[in-house]
């Protein structure tokens, strides 16, 4: 099985959110939870590939070149700074609804933040643009320190989630397939 992880933003060209109480930039720790998930899912015997990039032509065909059976992007939210929860955009196919379930049920459990559910946002540019099952996790609100804070307590922790709800949904799909 092959998952592409996609640690949103870019480390040098565009940090995405920030946390400036905390001195925390999103393309940072999107990177370090992808290293993390990418652990867990290859002591699954999955291949993983990590693609983080500020040009998502580039992110979306590596993943579709790569012939990636899912695509996860892995995010951190911000808002205004008492926003919180934790929520899963998909691309609005089945298989990316029910992938999204399946990490959202076990992020919450870990994360026991308010649950902002599954969202379905087909236009957005790595689930539109991909050519396999894709979701986007927005693991929790970074320019919320109570978030942020929960998030750092919880880190190996919410990569097991993330990772175990990406072995459910491959496992219960190749069983319906069978």
């Amino acid at each position: 099985m092959n998952i592409y992880l996609n640690p949103g933003h870019d480390r040098t060209l565009d940090s995405g959110a920030v946390n400036r109480n905390l001195n925390l930039r999103e393309c940072d720790l999107a990177y370090e939870l992808a290293q993390l998930v990418k652990t867990y899912l290859e002591r699954h015997g999955m291949h993983v590939v990590i693609g983080q990039n500020d040009d998502l032509y580039l992110i979306c065909d590596e993943a579709n070149g790569w012939v990636a059976d899912y695509f996860i992007s892995i995010h951190f939210n911000a808002f205004n700074k008492r926003a919180t929860g934790t929520e899963t955009l998909v691309s609005g196919s089945l298989d990316s609804l029910l992938l999204g379930h399946s990490i959202q049920a076990n992020l919450k459990a870990v994360l026991c933040l308010p649950d902002r559910g599954i969202k379905e946002r087909p236009g957005m540019f790595v689930l539109r643009n991909t050519a396999m099952p894709a979701v986007l996790v927005e693991v929790c609100f970074l320019d919320n320190d109570y978030d942020v804070k929960r998030y750092f307590d919880k880190k190996d922790e919410v990569a097991r989630a993330i990772a175990t709800g990406i072995v459910q949904f491959v496992r219960q799909s190749e069983m319906s397939a069978a």
